[in-house]
């Protein structure tokens, strides 16, 4: 049944999801649905992987619930809605677990790696790879495991340990490269080119920049492009070169506005706001400040809105017993 899912068009997936046929022949059509869409309709992604789920829980079908919880967290992180992303994740290790799937976990730890990335808490995103890392090279996944060393680079690269992150990326590209993931390739690419921003090798880094773009425009990966397109601004603005930041960076804004890749625009902002501040452009700068500092106020809001929750829970939880 997955195989002839896998090789089905979209518009089949699309019959069998509106269809009345076989149950778990619609589960897999619902999961294979939210996997292609996801670099185009993050959404609707969520939202096929949400239903995907709710038949999983009908069905009793742990292996499938999981995968609908992992599904959805990657779509919420990239939306920006980390918490509700955290969520699905932590749902899906308790599935795995529940059938001992030593892959199914690497990938579930390594989407809370990425979402505690993303809110800046880089110790324990560290912690999550590394966990991530251990439990997919026990599964003999090799693309996972790349992944994972590859995030590995990433946090090292936030926390400005270039030469360890240069040397996670390359890591990572050889394995990649010789699996053939072009995805894998184009995410090291980018790595590798922001590695050498930051070490002012310039050249080296416009001729990775250059090749990710190649990819991620081929498959028309509108995250990966926003990003892309604002890498090359963060290129300029080191180099001093203000007009050609700010040409890129609008640029960047324009496509994750027209794209809805939210979580993009909040590094586009504080980057814009950088350049406008040495260029010694203060309005400008506090307009791009004022962006950043929103959603940043939006994200701290939906955290503590699902702790509240979860306090309500637990307390509701204690009182009944």
């Amino acid at each position: 049944m997955i195989s002839d899912i896998k090789s089905s068009t979209t518009e089949e997936l699309e019959h069998i999801v509106n269809g009345s046929g076989n149950p778990l022949k619609r589960v897999h059509a619902l999961l294979e649905l939210s996997h292609r869409v996801a670099l185009k309709d993050l959404l609707r992604s969520w939202l096929l992987a949400r239903e995907a789920e709710r038949d999983a829980e009908e069905l009793g079908e742990t292996a499938l619930l999981a995968q609908a919880n992992v599904y959805s967290g990657n779509a919420l992180w990239k939306l920006a809605d980390y918490m509700n992303a955290q969520k699905h994740f932590i749902k899906a290790i308790g599935y795995y677990e529940s059938i001992s799937d030593r892959d199914g976990l690497g990938n579930a730890f390594c989407g809370l790696g990425i979402v505690h990335g993303s809110l800046k808490d880089y110790q324990q995103a560290l912690d999550y790879f590394e966990r991530a890392l251990t439990e997919s090279e026990a599964a003999g996944n090799q693309k996972r495991t790349a992944n994972c060393i590859g995030n590995i680079g990433s946090v090292h690269h936030y926390l400005e340990n270039y030469d360890k992150a240069e040397a996670f990326f390359h890591k990572a590209l050889e394995i990649h490269a010789e699996l053939n993931d072009q995805n894998g390739i184009a995410n090291m690419l980018n790595g590798l080119a922001g590695v050498k921003v930051y070490q002012s090798k310039f050249d080296e880094a416009i001729q990775y920049l250059d090749r990710f773009m190649i990819i991620v425009n081929s498959v028309e990966n509108h995250h990966g492009i926003a990003t892309g397109i604002m890498n090359y601004g963060i290129l300029h603005y080191k180099k001093t070169d203000y007009r050609q930041a700010i040409s890129f960076l609008e640029k960047a804004m324009h496509h994750a506005d027209s794209f809805k890749v939210r979580s993009v625009k909040f590094d586009i902002h504080k980057n814009l706001a950088d350049v406008y501040t040495d260029m010694g452009k203060s309005e400008k700068a506090l307009e791009h400040y004022k962006h950043y500092f929103a959603i940043e106020k939006e994200i701290k809001a939906k955290e503590i809105k699902q702790k509240s929750e979860l306090f309500e829970s637990m307390k509701n939880a204690n009182q009944g017993k």
